[in-house]
């Protein structure tokens, strides 16, 4: 497809091809001087540069129509369930966590306002104790 230097397309093949609307393709092939010709059929066919056409990077993305689709389907329906019973759970520990956190900083906050401070050896003799 892409690799091909010789790529004659009609107007609506290349629009396909290009992700743009018919008429868009006229302009452009004619702002760009790409080669145009008659096929055998009468239609107009245009040249596209093999780098004007982005490649085809999703591939056919049409969902497998198999029993196995269902399956799949139903285990990750059950893995979703699991894994949001799992996130509330850790969001619970979080919040049980948060709780005990802000207990112990007021705990040490009181603790750091009712403490005289300890005068040794050293503070009685320079007096200050």
């Amino acid at each position: 497809m892409g690799d091909d230097p010789e790529m004659w397309l009609t107007y609506d093949e290349a629009a396909s091809r290009l992700g743009i609307l018919p008429d868009s393709v006229r302009r452009r092939a004619a702002a760009r001087k790409w080669p145009r010709r008659l096929g055998n059929d009468g239609r107009a066919r245009v040249r596209i540069p093999p780098d004007a056409i982005p490649p085809d990077i999703w591939g056919d993305v049409t969902p497998a129509r198999t029993p196995d689709a269902s399956a799949e389907l139903n285990e990750a329906r059950v893995e979703i369930s699991a894994l949001k019973a799992e996130l509330a759970g850790v969001r619970d520990r979080l919040s049980d966590t948060q709780a005990d956190r802000d207990r112990w900083r007021a705990q040490a906050e009181l603790l750091a306002e009712t403490r005289k401070p300890v005068i040794g050896f050293l503070g009685r003799l320079l007096g200050r104790g």
